[in-house]
Order: C-alpha cells, then sequence, then structure tokens
C-alpha cells in the first residue's frame, strides 16, 4: 500500500560547469524513467537494463513522486520546498571524499553544521542558507540531500558540459539509492 506522503525529489547545479551538473544529469534520468514507466514501457524494457542494481519493485514508487530540475535556483529553492512531506536534494559537493563519492545528509544535519563539503556553491545561495531560511520564514520538510563529490573546487570556473567519468558513473548509483529511499517513505 502507498502511504500518502508527498515527495520531491530536486536535482540542482549547473550544467555548464562539467560535475557541478550531476544533479541535473540525475533528475533527467530519473524523469526519463518515470515518463516510460507511465506511458506503459515495462521494466522488462532495455532502457532499464543500464541500472543492474536497481530493486523493479522501487521503480513503482516513481510514479508517485514529484521530479523538478532545480537548476541554480537560489533564494527560488524556497518556493520548491512548499507543499511537500520531503524534499530529496541531488547536487555537487566538494569535501574530503573521492571524487564519484555519494553521501546521504540528512537536512538537519547540514542546518546545524554536522554536514560535509560545501553543497550548490554555483549558485547565489547555499543549501544551508536557504534551509535555514526556510525554516524560520515557513518552516521545512523532512530534507534528505545526497551528495556527489565532484572534482574541481567548486569556486573554480571551467566551463564545459562534460563529467569526469567518475562523477558520471556515480548517477547509476545514486539512482537506486533514491529509489530505495522513496520507497521506504512511501510503504512505511
Amino acid at each position: 500500500m502507498v502511504s500518502q506522503k508527498t515527495i520531491r525529489i530536486m536535482g540542482c547545479g549547473n550544467l555548464w560547469m562539467g560535475d557541478d551538473g550531476v544533479g541535473i544529469h540525475t533528475v533527467e534520468k530519473l524523469t526519463a524513467m518515470k515518463d516510460k514507466l507511465e506511458g506503459g514501457i515495462p521494466v522488462s524494457d532495455p532502457f532499464f537494463s543500464d541500472f543492474p542494481e536497481l530493486s523493479l519493485d522501487s521503480l513503482f514508487y516513481l510514479k508517485e513522486v514529484d521530479i523538478l530540475d532545480a537548476g541554480v535556483s537560489g533564494l527560488d529553492m524556497l518556493c520548491f520546498l512548499e507543499g511537500f512531506d520531503k524534499i530529496i536534494i541531488i547536487d555537487a559537493l566538494k569535501s574530503d571524499q573521492n571524487l564519484g563519492a555519494i553521501l546521504r545528509i540528512k537536512g538537519e544535519d547540514l542546518l546545524d553544521g554536522e554536514g560535509v563539503g560545501k553543497m550548490m556553491s554555483s549558485h547565489d545561495v547555499s543549501v544551508p542558507t536557504v534551509l535555514g531560511i526556510a525554516r524560520e520564514v515557513q518552516g521545512l520538510p523532512e530534507i534528505v540531500v545526497y551528495g556527489v563529490e565532484i572534482q574541481k573546487h567548486p569556486d573554480e570556473v571551467n566551463l564545459t558540459t562534460d563529467m569526469s567519468p567518475e562523477v558520471e558513473a556515480a548517477i547509476d548509483r545514486l539512482i537506486p539509492l533514491v529509489l530505495d529511499e522513496i520507497r521506504k517513505d512511501l510503504t512505511d
């Protein structure tokens, strides 16, 4: 049975800054998967074979969530947080992890300074700053951030649409994690 919990998956980043676009590329793949499922394409379709770690059971729940390309939204992100019980943010981060590493960070950990790395640095305002403003002004839904370790320091500007192979490969490892997260939320 599917719960009535409302979930939004939000990809953040800049496609013109290489690895920083990982959040956008991830939600593009999730949107394509959702579109195929809603169009009646069976999970046995070759499209889904790119995701061998994917639980076919978890794909069902993708149809129950909202997916948003938030780009480099800055303070506009405040309106993207409203009306949902949970927000899953996917973005690049720079910390001390290996290139392409995936970290799951609870929103309250980012707000309390426990989160790692630098999130959404190509944006006007960082994710922790937006979450802090939202908490004070409008309240916050449950927030979970999936950060992918990027190669360059986020403040370095190198215009390219190419991602490093490690970050690109992380997308296919990240998708099953996100789908498993929404499956757990929607079956509780």
